[in-house]
């Protein structure tokens, strides 16, 4: 599926490395010029520098022909208005959008787009609250089902805690890209990163290998 991602910040550079390893064709919008550099650097040239709010923007980066519209950046009225015009002018089949401040979501949700995710809730809230009862909380479906993220939280005394991510075997086509630590601080995921109790890890996995790679994680 051919994929346009708006916002290289830190939801869209690990979601746009997951749905590159899963196989989809994906391109990013990024209005700072640096931010954009330096993905092109990790990921390759797939960057159109400017607005996701201009339609020429939009144009250069081929929304006419996405499955997808994903606007994930720091501004609430830029993704918006992204996946308004994206559902609206170039017809795109399903509208994503991230909703940075809590009370914007029923906005959102009003104006037709097809997900809207509330990262303050889901992050802060959600993830805090419901995964020590819940170890495994299945976040958002991708590509019609057959891919979903996932929030896992590493028990004390897993079998993976001290080990890099390197070394530690995961489902086939499952990427991890997210780890918020105890303190609630957010970092991008790499093979080097070493998993601690209590680490809430976000990854993105086949719907088929979600309970192998919860198994993975909290395995004692």
């Amino acid at each position: 599926m051919y994929v346009v991602i708006a916002g290289a910040g830190t939801v869209g550079v690990p979601l746009c490395s997951a749905l590159i390893n899963t196989g989809h064709e994906v391109v990013v919008i990024e209005n700072d010029n640096a931010r954009g550099r330096i993905l092109e650097r990790k990921i390759g040239s797939i960057i159109v520098e400017g607005d996701c709010t201009m339609l020429p923007v939009l144009e250069r980066a081929g929304v006419q022909r996405a499955g997808v519209f994903i606007a994930v950046t720091g501004e609430d009225k830029a993704n918006l208005a992204g996946c308004q015009m994206a559902k609206h002018i170039f017809r795109v089949p399903q509208t994503v959008a991230l909703v940075n401040r809590p009370d914007n979501a029923e906005l959102f949700e009003s104006l037709d787009i097809d997900l809207v995710v509330n990262i303050t809730d889901l992050i802060m809230t959600r993830m805090a609250g419901a995964l020590p009862a819940h170890p495994l909380l299945r976040l958002m479906s991708l590509t019609e089902r057959s891919n979903e993220i996932i929030g896992i939280k590493v028990p004390a005394g897993a079998a993976v805690i001290g080990r890099p991510l390197k070394e530690i075997s995961i489902p086939y086509g499952s990427v991890i890209s997210i780890i918020i630590n105890q303190n609630g601080h957010i970092n991008l995921a790499d093979p080097d990163t070493v998993l601690e109790s209590e680490d809430e890890v976000i990854a993105v996995t086949p719907t088929d290998a979600t309970n192998g790679l919860w198994e993975i994680l909290t395995e004692l």
